[in-house]
């Protein structure tokens, strides 16, 4: 009994508040997703976008150190009631959720219309086949795990992660680093990964059939065969600024570009 009073006291003073928006992508060919926020869009099995937002709720834990500034929350609840927020970027259509949806030629567009200090981060559900477009802006990061259809990732100073992905992939960030994961490739159209000033590390299967372009001023490494003494367990091809090598008999075209970062290609 103790322990679980012990277990109930430790989750109360980190608890999560999370609030979600669901609509149905009957007829939807792709997702296109804007905000400032960090974005975090995982496969679910059912044909719905679902959108949530997840914060760290601090209950009663600065109820007595901070009781001006609990006050003050109050207060701010109190004086929306009743009234509906107004946001630069368009209209909200998500039951007071923040976010304007509209669909053209196939594509849907969720936009955020909070700003980067509004809105805690989000996490977005999408069937595993849905193509999907993700800009998190000037300040936010991305992370995508699931999918087997055509992303789209782009930032600024935010990190991309993609996890268990087959592409096509499209990635750009202007100095995060930008990190993919491949189940496996996509033959059917090219994948091009660059980022401005940040590193690339991607893994691929072994077995990839594929024609890389790499360029970057920093130092690629690689354990896949490129015939070069290794370094920390990866071969170094330092000094060359574009390579360009056929993976097992060549196939779908890979570009990796970094002006400045390090290239990190390995087998997974």
């Amino acid at each position: 009994m103790k322990k679980l009073i012990l277990f109930l006291f430790l989750c109360s003073s980190v608890a999560f508040a999370q609030k979600s928006y669901k609509k149905s992508l009957q007829g939807v060919k792709k997702v296109r997703i804007e905000s400032g926020a960090d974005i975090t869009v995982v496969a679910g099995t059912t044909n719905q976008l679902i959108i949530e937002e997840i914060h760290e709720d601090s209950g009663d834990r600065h109820r007595d150190r901070f009781p001006l500034r609990n006050e003050d929350s109050k207060k701010k609840k109190s004086r929306k009631d009743g009234l509906r927020a107004i946001y630069p970027g368009g209209e909200d259509n998500t039951d007071g959720f923040g976010f304007s949806i509209t669909t053209e030629n196939g594509v849907l567009v969720v936009k955020d219309l909070k700003s980067h200090f509004q809105r805690e981060d989000i996490k977005v559900t999408l069937p595993k086949t849905m193509n999907i477009d993700v800009d998190s802006g000037n300040l936010g990061g991305i992370v995508v795990d699931g999918f087997s259809s055509e992303v789209e990732a782009d930032a600024n100073v935010g990190e991309i992660t993609l996890k268990n992905v087959t592409g096509p992939i499209t990635a750009h960030t202007s100095t995060g680093t930008i990190s993919v994961v491949f189940t496996k490739v996509n033959q059917s159209a090219p994948i091009t990964i660059s980022s401005s000033v940040g590193e690339i590390d991607v893994a691929l299967p072994a077995s990839t059939k594929a024609n890389l372009n790499i360029r970057t001023n920093g130092t690629v490494y690689t354990n896949f065969d490129f015939k070069a003494p290794p370094k920390k367990g990866l071969p170094n091809r330092s000094g060359l600024k574009n390579i360009e090598k056929a993976l097992n008999g060549g196939g779908v075209k890979i570009k990796l570009k970094s002006s400045m970062g390090n290239i990190y290609l390995r087998k997974n």
